[in-house]
Parts: structure tokens; sequence; C-alpha cells
């Protein structure tokens, strides 16, 4: 097992098959897990490092990541995400009963976790406890279909919160890493304020982690100050862990595991 601890406090932690943890640390010495679902990704996004499927992970596998951060952090993490390496939608059958373990043995509540999919059978996330976190990146269709993978149109992926948001009280989030050039336009800021987003959703800025041709937006501060405008909550995720190769986007299969 290698642990590696960034400036910022995030522990990175390599598993000898290859998946990686992320322990992240907030305010008030809580700890929330990123954990992995599949060994690689299926997915191909091409402004993510992770790529290459090699293998599923089990639901024990994804259960036992927390487990290993409550051992190394020495208490129970607060929360856990599931925004690591693998595409969860793709491998559902191992992860809901991980989301489900995780509660009744933890005492971890579904508030707390977060299943973060980029557009994969939305219809089986329509009435689960949990919360789900929808990575958009891009209002527009032929941008989407350049960078990442669809099974959605954006207008399907509209649709879906709508009627999510009818159906829960808190809200869906919607994630959008900001890359210079790609999709922090003055277009496309107008084409996301101009969709029709229920009102109980918020939108989580990412800041991006430099990778091949895609570089970090310097416009996140004005898009989410337009966006609050427009009535719509709106938060920044910093980076975390960068130096360590544990931030969002930068997990990739170890040379070991190949």
């Amino acid at each position: 097992m290698n642990i590696q601890t960034s400036t910022d406090g995030t522990k990175r932690i390599l598993n000898p098959d290859g998946y990686i943890t992320v322990l992240i640390p907030s305010k008030d010495d809580k700890w929330c897990v990123c954990v992995s679902c599949q060994l690689g990704c299926p997915i191909g996004c091409k402004f993510c490092w992770t790529g290459k499927l090699k293998r599923n992970l089990t639901a024990e596998e994804i259960v036992a990541q927390f487990t290993l951060a409550k051992e190394i952090l020495g208490k129970t993490p607060t929360s856990v995400v599931f925004m690591g390496m693998g595409e969860p939608m793709m491998n559902f059958k191992a992860v809901e009963p991980a989301i489900y373990e995780l509660n009744k043995q933890f005492s971890l509540p579904f508030k707390r976790i977060t299943l973060s999919t980029s557009g994969f059978y939305l219809d089986k996330l329509l009435d689960v406890p949990y919360h789900v976190a929808l990575s958009l990146h891009t209002p527009f269709d032929s941008v989407r279909e350049k960078l990442m993978p669809q099974r959605h149109t954006v207008a399907e992926l509209l649709d879906f919160t709508r009627e999510y948001s009818k159906r829960k009280k808190f809200g869906l989030m919607i994630q959008y890493a900001l890359m210079k050039g790609v999709n922090d336009r003055d277009e496309d800021l107008a084409e996301i304020l101009r969709l029709d987003w229920p009102k109980n959703i918020f939108f989580n800025l990412i800041e991006y982690n430099n990778k091949g041709e895609f570089t970090r937006s310097e416009r996140l501060l004005e898009f989410k100050e337009a966006i609050r405008d427009a009535g719509y909550k709106c938060f920044i995720r910093h980076s975390r862990g960068s130096d360590i190769d544990a931030a969002c986007g930068m997990l990739e299969i170890s040379k070991s595991s190949e």
C-alpha cells in the first residue's frame, strides 16, 4: 500500500492492484473519501487521465477503501464521493450495494454519499436516497461529443435534472470543469444560462488540472457570479492534491498494474 500526502493535506492511497483512493481534508477536521469503482475507466474523456478500463471493482473492494480510510485517519470519515477512477453507472451492480453497505456498516447518512456520473443509465438514479452529481462540462452537444462520449444529449440531461428535482428536496449537482478556450467562452456561459434548469440544482465549477492540450481557465469567478446572479447556487471546487496527482481528473493506472 502506497500512501502519499499533499502539501494541502490530501492523501493519495495507491492500492497494490492499481486503483486509487483519495482522502480529502476539510474544515473542522472532517474528511471526505473519494473512492474508485473501477480500475481505469471505459468512458475515455479527453480531459481525464484515467482512461482505459482494466476491470470493475467489487462491492467489497469499494467498501474496503472506506474501511482503510478509517484505519489511516483513526476515525470515521464524514462523507464519501464516487468520483475516483471509473464511471459508477458502468459498475452499478457493485456500486449500489456498496453504497447501502456504507450506510449500514458505518452509519454513514445517505446525504453524505454522492455518486458522480457522466450521464449513463440515468433512469436508475431518479429515486435513489443518496446525492447525484452530473458531469456536464459543456452545454453544447457538438463539444461534448469531442470531450466525452455521450449516451444522452444535453437536452436529455436537462430533462433528467427536471424530473429528478421534482422527486427530491435536495438538488442535483451539475459539475463543470472550466478549460481555457474550450468551455469557458462567452457563448458557453450564455448557453448555460439560457437552459431552463430547475432552481434547486447547484453548479460545482471545477478548477481544472492541466492535461495535454487542455489548460485551466481563469474565468471561474466570473462564471460563478453570473450563475449566481441568474438565481442558482454555485460553488468553486478548488484543486486539492495536484502535487501528488490526486486531484480531479489526475488519477491514472499505475505502471505496475499494466
